[in-house]
């Protein structure tokens, strides 16, 4: 075993120059080093040489290529060389020949050295290059420079901002900036060093591989700090503008008529799929124009274009249309010979698209047998990832326009798709899955689509990025991973509505309301002027966001674009008696009353309403109530349809507390009792109503005390309710029931949980969820007696 070769002496003291005050050092052969993919969790075998400032690593001890550099300065050191690092997986003990490295953006690597002394030589020259590195920053910082931001639209308006106040990334203060510790970072770096790291870590777009990995917790409040820089940075992303702004966006279409003759079919198709994926639609168009009626390439990406209208719009007759541009896409395709993997390729994603154009239509039977199809050749294909050779052949043709990356990324997309797909059906639905001939296999489709992700493998990337994040977002929690990829695939393209419609989502999932009327309002601006007036799902969405604010002029600005949209023509819109309802809501939040029973007699006006999702009618219900018999409370609906939907856990705190003080103020008017036994039975139930919805309110903001102040008045009221607001009954005794046992008060608990299990029929039932509650809480107390 040969000892490490350590030139004395220093080359040179200025930092960032040839040399950066650090002693040489070097293996004089290379040495084994096992790396581990963070996300994608395979381990690789590689040989390792240190080459001044990189870590040089090959994939055989005589290769002559270098297959990849992990730059020194950026490593961090495991825990058996005084830095914390992340744990190594059980199994693979550490001995003190090995050095663990943690490496931004991908998971540890180990060393394996000769001796001690040679990884405890490595580790001090690690450290010597961080602390270079430090002091190179440091001297950056005082010069003035800026903490990097991410790459930003060049085209995107620039409007005032609209009451939005974000924290500056080099000046934050509170909580975030007052508890900094040295985990991964050289003793004495500051905390506006440490925040310019995580910030450029997270948005540096420019290397594949970095932007990956999960910032490590450099501050005590880490994943919080995480989660709201990831927000700040996708409402950058996604810029200021609103969709009511005056700027306009500019379409690159004028600029690419005058050239569009002269690019060529495969570079007219290339530019036409990159302005497609960044939504400049009309540019894409011009440049396929005038060959797709002759190249099943262009007839191909044409319908594509369609097909990206369709998503945002849900029209029908869209549907319809685009359905006929992949037939003659597909006839083309059939009459090209010889055909090769690039057709095979074309003829999977045509099946693809097909079938989510035949499930807005609503023939679901054939999508389902377009699916299987379209799983079949993708499977067809999945030989072609590992041996490459026919599809690298095919590539080198003159007229064929997809490059290596491009093929490969969508072969990598339609088997991540299915894989992934098919794995998060319903456990009964299983065994017709097998029998249609699908495969299951969640990992592979994983894998499969953050290859084509990380490694930037043409326009299939944004789909995929998409599809990942949001799969981290819900099934398989893991915040900051998809947060990542969003802000990744947003520098990558800028105004790409869909990215910034995951955008939106992931900044409501974690309550920042106010970054997600931002991101959304950037994606209509992308949009253009003409589809962001046929947008209804992102329309909708914002109205959503303004309604969760009280908001009510910009909610109802948006919910009624929704509104006619969906009720002039034919639009695959799911839940359309929840526009209706919060349309009505909105319209009694403003005291138009006349317009709110127009709209609770149009719900009532369905004669047949078994057609109707459970939640649609649900809500048609309690519209017919509010109609009927509550006509001194419909503030109420409003925030009753907020309950239902289920949206206070994703509303911030001081939202909650807003809405919180207005149904005070609506709560001190149903105490003032008029005259009359009917007019005193409706204030009963309004006030019922006002004080579930404080209860529900404070337990979301984690006062148990205040709403225990509540929940006496409020068991009492439930008890002498007529017979109509049963569904109040229900929902106000068990969330008695719930607070009840927070505060251990259990025989009160088990009575107003028992009590709300008794009603049977009602909107919106949680007989089954009240029933849960109940047993959980009964074997609970025979545990406490039992330990007494």
């Amino acid at each position: 075993i040969l000892q490490p070769a350590m030139t004395p002496g220093i080359r040179s003291d200025v930092p960032g120059e040839a040399g950066d005050g650090v002693a040489d050092f070097a293996f004089k052969q290379r040495r084994l080093l096992t790396k581990r993919g963070l996300w994608l969790g395979r381990t690789v075998q590689r040989w390792c040489q240190v080459d001044r400032d990189d870590l040089v690593y090959y994939t055989s001890q005589d290769a002559k290529v270098p297959k990849g550099r992990i730059p020194l300065a950026d490593c961090t050191l495991g825990r058996d060389f005084s830095d914390s690092s992340e744990s190594w997986p059980k199994g693979q003990q550490k001995g003190s020949k090995m050095l663990e490295l943690g490496r931004p953006g991908k998971g540890s690597c180990i060393i394996h050295g000769g001796s001690t002394e040679e990884m405890s030589s490595l580790a001090v020259y690690v450290k010597g290059k961080r602390l270079a590195r430090r002091r190179l920053s440091q001297t950056a910082q005082n010069a003035g420079q800026r903490i990097p931001e991410l790459p930003s639209s060049p085209t995107a308006p620039v409007v005032p901002p609209s009451g939005v106040t974000r924290p500056k990334y080099d000046g934050m203060q509170g909580p975030i900036s007052a508890a900094a510790v040295d985990l991964n970072v050289v003793a004495g770096e500051s905390e506006q060093e440490t925040m310019a790291r995580i910030v450029s870590r997270a948005s540096s777009i420019g290397a594949a591989s970095e932007w990956s990995a999960q910032v490590p917790e450099e501050l005590s409040t880490a994943r919080d700090l995480q989660e709201r820089v990831l927000s700040y940075q996708l409402e950058a992303a996604g810029g200021s503008s609103s969709s009511t702004a005056p700027a306009k966006r500019h379409s690159e279409a004028d600029a690419m008529r005058s050239v569009v003759n002269g690019l060529g079919p495969k570079l007219a198709y290339r530019k036409a799929m990159a302005y497609l994926w960044n939504y400049d639609l009309e540019a894409a168009q011009v440049l396929l124009a005038p060959w797709k009626d002759s190249v099943v390439w262009h007839a191909g990406a044409w319908a594509e274009a369609s097909v990206m209208r369709v998503i945002l719009t849900g029209r029908k007759s869209d549907a319809l249309a685009t359905l006929d541009l992949i037939k003659s896409a597909e006839t083309l395709c059939e009459a090209t010979q010889p055909e090769t993997v690039a057709h095979e390729v074309f003829t999977a994603e045509m099946l693809l698209l097909r079938s989510g154009l035949q499930v807005i239509l609503g023939a679901r039977l054939r999508a389902l047998y377009n699916l299987r199809q379209c799983w079949h050749v993708y499977q067809r294909l999945e030989q072609h990832l590992t041996a490459d050779k026919v599809m690298r052949e095919c590539v080198h043709d003159q007229e064929m326009v997809f490059t290596y990356e491009d093929m490969r990324g969508r072969i990598l997309f339609g088997l991540g798709v299915f894989y992934m797909a098919t794995s998060l059906v319903p456990v009964s639905l299983i065994p017709l899955i097998r029998i249609a001939g699908f495969v299951m296999h969640r990992s592979k489709g994983k894998a499969y689509l953050f290859e084509c992700i990380e490694k930037d493998l043409g326009p299939r990337s944004a789909i995929a990025g998409i599809m990942l994040s949001m799969y981290h977002l819900d099934l398989e929690p893991d915040i900051l991973h998809a947060g990542n990829i969003l802000v990744a695939s947003l520098g990558r393209q800028p105004e790409n509505v869909l990215l910034h419609w995951a955008g939106s989502l992931l900044a409501w999932r974690n309550t920042f309301i106010k970054e997600a009327v931002g991101i959304t309002s950037k994606a209509l601006w992308c949009c253009g002027e003409e589809l962001a007036d046929q947008a209804v799902y992102l329309r909708y969405e914002l109205g959503m966001f303004h309604f969760l604010s009280m908001e009510w002029d910009a909610a109802h600005e948006h919910i009624l674009c929704v509104y006619k949209s969906v009720n002039a023509e034919k639009v695959f819109f799911p839940y359309r008696t929840l526009v209706t309802t919060q349309l009505a809501a909105i319209a009694f939040s403003l005291g138009q009353h006349d317009r709110g029973e127009i709209l609770c007699k149009e719900c009532g006006a369905i004669q047949d309403w078994s057609g109707l999702l459970k939640i649609e009618n649900d809500f048609a219900k309690i519209m017919q109530i509010f109609l009927k018999k509550r006509k001194g409370g419909r503030e109420m609906l409003a925030f009753e349809f907020m309950y239902f939907l289920r949206q206070f856990p994703k509303v911030p705190a001081q939202m909650l507390t807003a809405i919180q003080d207005k149904v005070k103020r609506i709560t001190q008017r149903c105490r003032t009792l008029p005259e009359g036994h009917d007019a005193e039975e409706e204030s009963r139930v309004e006030l019922a109503s006002c004080l579930t919805i404080q209860v529900v309110i404070c337990f979301y903001l984690g006062d148990a005390d205040a709403a225990m102040l509540l929940v006496p008045e409020l068991s009492e009221i439930c008890a002498r309710l007529p017979h109509w607001a049963m569904y109040i009954c229900a929902h106000g005794l068990y969330w008695c029931g719930r607070v009840y046992a927070l505060n251990e008060r259990n025989a009160d608990a088990q009575r107003c949980l028992q009590e709300a299990k008794s009603y049977k029929k009602y909107p919106f039932n949680i007989s089954v969820k009240i029933g849960k509650v109940l047993a959980e809480h009964e074997e609970s107390m025979a545990r406490s007696r039992e330990a007494n």
